[in-house]
């Protein structure tokens, strides 16, 4: 299943690169998961990195600069730990725990980090004027027609930074600081989540989402082919999510497809994860397995491997 992306509106990304990232600027808020990656790309080709910052969180640099012989033996230890009853294997159970326990792990470490960057006086609040001024900082005042695109995030944003104020009292404790950068951890918020993608999405604003708008947010048909994986996605709109088979998306069914409610993703990535290294197809991991498929959980990016074999060749 394609995971969707979020189309953001344009900034000036070297402006952001000083100044602080907007609050959209995270995690796929439809992943659910630690990674920053696309499950797949526009062309609907595997990304293995979507696979590794999930499994090792979003920051895998405990991998980085090991030889492969030690990436290994720590990945060895990570699996031990994911199996939670040490019977030696690692069940779907088991796999999709883990992931879930980086994804909330990704969510503290991110909130804590931009937290002491927009939170300029350390203390146990922020308000709107801190996370604006550390974000949008490079921006005096939004009059130029130009600068339109600014406006509208920051309309957004102030939005999100409202809904995610609990208590209105105008100001963001730590916690809701996180809910503001992770909507869809927060229960209270996750209207605002289908909203947003419904913004980005929808191109005529008519409210609903058509099979066409669902499909251009990954592919784009100017050069008139298409790929045999968008004809799935095609079936996927009209066989899943248009449940009333009205041929559109309306919010209800965004909801579902983009914050499922019964499973969520990690079930999804750890069954992925598992058909990728599950040698005798039990269904389950060993520990060998794991560490016999570590370009799957931690990748060659991460051992150094890609940097090895460039210099061999």
């Amino acid at each position: 299943m394609r995971i969707p992306s979020l189309i953001l509106l344009a900034l000036c990304a070297g402006a952001l690169a000083q100044h602080g990232n907007p609050a959209h600027e995270k995690v796929d808020i439809h992943d659910h998961l630690a990674t920053d990656e696309q499950h797949y790309d526009d062309n609907g080709e595997h990304n293995a990195e979507y696979d590794h910052e999930a499994f090792t969180g979003a920051d895998d640099s405990a991998f980085t600069d090991l030889d492969p012989e030690a990436a290994k033996a720590k990945l060895r230890i990570i699996a031990m730990k994911v199996d939670l009853d040490g019977n030696g294997r690692v069940t779907k159970v088991e796999l999709t725990a883990w992931l879930n326990k980086q994804m909330k792990r990704y969510v503290e470490e991110d909130a804590d980090q931009q937290w002491k960057t927009h939170n300029a006086d350390l203390d146990q609040f922020m308000t709107w004027e801190e996370y604006k001024n550390g974000t949008y900082g490079f921006i005096d005042a939004v009059s130029d027609p130009e600068e339109d695109s600014f406006s509208d995030v920051l309309v957004r944003d102030r939005r999100r930074f409202d809904r995610a104020d609990g208590n209105s009292d105008a100001v963001l404790s730590r916690e809701e600081y996180a809910h503001f950068l992770h909507p869809e951890e927060a229960d209270h918020m996750k209207d605002l989540v289908v909203d947003e993608t419904l913004e980005d999405l929808d191109k005529d604003k008519d409210g609903y989402l058509t099979i066409e708008e669902y499909i251009g947010d990954v592919h784009n048909e100017e050069d008139g082919s298409e790929p045999e994986w968008v004809q799935s996605e095609r079936d996927q709109f009209a066989g899943q999510r248009d449940i009333n088979n009205d041929g559109k998306l309306d919010k209800e069914e965004i909801g579902k497809w983009i914050l499922p409610q019964e499973t969520g993703h990690a079930p999804e990535e750890a069954g992925h994860l598992i058909s990728m290294a599950d040698d005798d197809k039990d269904g389950e991991l060993t520990i060998d397995e794991i560490v016999d498929h570590h370009d799957v959980f931690v990748g060659s990016q991460a051992t150094n491997y890609g940097s090895l074999l460039k210099e061999e060749l």
